[in-house]
């Protein structure tokens, strides 16, 4: 068994809780973690572009049956 497999296998014996904290400390030692200012530029760059995009007709990119609220064509 290879270290990743047995690794997968003790992980499994883990709660939901200590699983998604494992997750968590996974990632951030991957990607770590976002700075601040990072977060602020994605929140200004959000805000850009749902100001841009506001007042545009978006429901053909939407599958029938939740356009119009829910009352797609049937």
């Amino acid at each position: 068994m290879t270290k990743l497999e047995t690794i997968l296998e003790q992980a499994k014996g883990l709660s939901p809780v200590q699983r998604e904290q494992l997750v968590r400390l996974l990632s951030a030692q991957a990607f770590g973690q976002p700075s601040d200012d990072e977060a602020a530029a994605g929140q200004r760059g959000l805000a850009a572009w749902t100001a841009a995009t506001q007042g545009e007709d978006w429901s053909m990119f939407y599958p029938e049956a939740l356009r119009n609220g829910g009352r797609g064509r049937s």
